[in-house]
Formats: structure tokens, sequence, C-alpha cells
């Protein structure tokens, strides 16, 4: 049964990587941290593993937190400066600016979902494909719903 799962597994891994073309943003630490989300989902076997696409899943955030949050342009909800590190602060403050009302409620809340999927996942113990690959495709989906958003992915 476990040389069926991990059959099973190996084959949705080369067509889940093959097929997730991931645009470049323009920035540059986000999309490194993408592209290397992609690599260790592929030869993730182990519960670590997954553990670890969790961990590069939140550094992506990070990444991406530290691009676009403007300490001028978006205040924090609760009033407290955002570290460098403190991506969940500096993603709600851009998240609050940049898809303010209710037509971007879901929007809003998508983008949550992602940051906090891969903080669980990263202190999963029994972290898994399944939750490691959904929360990849969590995560470049928030990167390119900002990058959307912000302009990034306009028709030239």
């Amino acid at each position: 049964m476990h040389d069926l799962v991990g059959d099973f597994a190996r084959r949705i891994r080369a067509q889940h990587t093959g097929q997730s073309a991931v645009a470049p943003t323009g920035w540059t630490r986000v999309d490194r941290n993408v592209t290397e989300v992609r690599k260790r989902l592929e030869t993730a076997v182990m519960e670590e593993q997954f553990q670890a696409v969790g961990l590069l899943c939140r550094e992506a955030l990070i990444s991406l937190a530290q691009a676009i949050y403007d300490p001028e342009l978006h205040p924090t909800s609760d009033g407290v400066a955002a570290s460098t590190t403190d991506a969940k602060r500096m993603l709600d403050a851009y998240i609050a600016v940049a898809f303010a009302g209710s037509a971007h409620e879901h929007l809003r809340k998508h983008a949550r979902a992602a940051y906090d999927l891969a903080a669980h996942l990263q202190h999963r113990r029994t972290a898994s494909f399944r939750e490691a690959a959904a929360c990849a495709e969590a995560t470049t989906s928030i990167v390119n719903l900002i990058a959307i958003m912000a302009g990034l992915r306009d028709p030239s």
C-alpha cells in the first residue's frame, strides 16, 4: 500500500510541478522563494520535508510582505509598527489598503488564509504531500493575486 501511495504522489507531483508555470513578479526574492517552494515540493517524501515546504511558503510570504509594504501608505490596524519579519502585520496592512471595501472582502480573506496555512504547515509534525501542495498553491495564489492588484499582470 505504501508503494502505491508513493507512486501516486510521484505522479501527482510530476503533474503538479510540470503544469504550474509561475510568471515572475519582478520581486526577485519572492520569485526565487516561489521557485524554491516548487523544487522542494517535487522532491519531498517525508513529513519533515513537507514541513519545510510550509516554512519556505512562509518565507515567500515574508519576502512578499517586505516587497509591498510601505508603513507610510499601509497603516497597521492596531497601530503597532510592523517589524521587518512580521509578515502577517505587513500583509494585513497592505491588504486593508489595496483590497479596501466590501467588494474585495473575499480577496482579503483569501490572502489571510494563505498566510495562516503556511504558518500552520511549518509546525505540523504530520505534514503530508497534499497539505504541502495545497500550501504551495495558496502561496503562489496570493503572490499572483497581489501582483495582479499591484498592476504587474496587466496586459502590455
